[in-house]
């Protein structure tokens, strides 16, 4: 069964990063910016500034997907920081001045990318989102050269090891390390159960897959992946080879599209076992398609920030934002993320304000000086005191539910699995 994209009409891009990093990496490097980070610091009102930086504003970018395949999930991400800093400018800003973001599109594409951060670059202070596991890898040399403070909207381990990345949530594997946990806490799968794997190739993928073939050596299970690529939407070969093997579950680190093929060519194969995927392998268009019965009956999410329905302090506040913003819009945990990956962000660009300096370095400084940083519960509380680890091992389960605002419920609380606290990915440390 072949199921659509149901968000963008047509859009097909080539995720080329396996191939083509290592040449992207020498293209962009080529075109990098000074080590100073791009511009000349100057004195503001006792105040040190960089670039981005004004008399009345600060100007962060956002780089992002507004057409590729993960183009809902950027979107959402993009709308939510910026209601975030629409309340915080109402409030009097940062530092007497004004949050502004200047967001482009790369669909996705990591040439597109490559071609957009240069003109980006001496624009702004630093970069409020950079989304994508394969962008993250290609621009990680430019982003070090340049000293610039970056979140990505990636979770991957393997950008741990870059000291100007916050990044906000816990890692792939460990993602999928707390919800196999679960899903044996709960009997789904037992020790002795084969389980499959379709995950990404590039650096999203194989980290989720770092988390399974870890979680299926300390529990017992026999691991069955299959690796697959971003453009493909029919994943009914890869379901057959599942079966073949008896796969008593089936784990998701894929886009959406992916995600709703998966659940359809499950249920119509009479397999039907739960499927279990990472925070970005779901949005709640997929319950309006064909799939959407199927994603409802088999589907689980595993995520270290809370579903749009989440019942938190900072959750209530990002939902009511984008209801009174967005009243006709349909919803997905996106812009509760980036509600709370903007309140992180501007925790740092806060301390950098009471250091008087905000320049590049003083950004990473200031965020070196930020150990612990609060979301009103959107997140757990993220410890940023060790560079390299990942500022939180723990993660909640949701459960597709079309009656559920945004399309996920949370099934099992935010928690850290036994495996969850002894695990360790070759990345963590190495960020110092």
């Amino acid at each position: 069964m072949r199921t659509r994209n149901p968000y963008q009409a047509g859009t097909r891009r080539t995720l080329r990063a396996a191939l083509a990093c290592a040449t992207v990496v020498a293209l962009v490097a080529a075109c990098s910016t000074k080590s100073n980070g791009g511009g000349s610091d100057k004195s503001n009102g006792g105040i040190k500034t960089g670039p981005g930086v004004t008399d009345s504003t600060i100007t962060l970018g956002v780089l992002t997907d507004l057409s590729g395949v993960f183009a809902v999930l950027g979107k959402t991400v993009t709308q939510g920081a910026q209601l975030y800093f629409d309340k915080l400018n109402k409030d009097g800003g940062i530092c007497g001045r004004q949050i502004k973001l200047l967001v482009k599109d790369d669909g996705y594409d990591v040439q597109k990318a490559v071609g957009l951060y240069p003109d980006m670059e001496s624009s702004v202070l630093g970069m409020e989102q950079l989304l994508g596991s394969p962008i993250n890898a290609a621009l990680k040399q430019n982003i070090e050269t340049d000293k610039m403070f970056t979140i990505p909207v990636s979770w991957a381990s393997t950008i741990l090891d870059n000291p100007n990345n916050m990044i906000v949530g816990t890692t792939y594997d460990l993602e999928l390390i707390n919800g196999i946990s679960w899903m044996v806490d709960k009997g789904m799968i037992k020790r002795g159960d084969a389980v499959g794997h379709i995950y990404l190739e590039g650096e999203y993928g194989e980290d989720g897959y770092l988390g399974s073939k870890f979680a299926a050596k300390e529990l017992g299970l026999k691991l069955v992946g299959q690796k697959i690529t971003a453009t493909a939407t029919d994943v009914s070969t890869q379901i057959a080879a599942l079966k073949n093997q008896g796969v008593k579950a089936i784990l998701l680190t894929t886009t959406p599209t992916q995600t709703a093929s998966a659940a359809a060519v499950d249920a119509a194969t009479g397999l039907n076992v739960p499927l279990l995927g990472n925070n970005p392998v779901f949005v709640p268009q997929l319950l309006g398609t064909a799939a959407g019965p199927a994603l409802e009956k088999l589907l689980y999410v595993a995520a270290s920030f809370e579903p749009y329905s989440g019942d938190s302090a900072g959750a209530t506040a990002a939902r009511s934002a984008f209801e009174s913003k967005y009243p006709t819009a349909v919803p997905n945990g996106g812009s509760t993320w980036g509600w709370g990956g903007a309140e992180a962000y501007a925790t740092v660009l806060k301390k950098a304000c009471d250091n008087k300096d905000l320049t590049r370095d003083g950004l990473q400084k200031a965020f070196r000086q930020t150990t612990s940083v609060d979301t009103d519960g959107i997140l757990p509380s993220l410890d940023y005191s060790n560079p390299g680890d990942p500022p939180t091992r723990e993660a909640l389960v949701s459960k597709a539910d079309k009656s559920a605002k945004g399309g996920l419920d949370v099934v099992q609380p935010l928690k850290a699995s036994d495996l969850a606290k002894k695990y360790v990915a070759p990345e963590h440390g190495k960020g110092g």
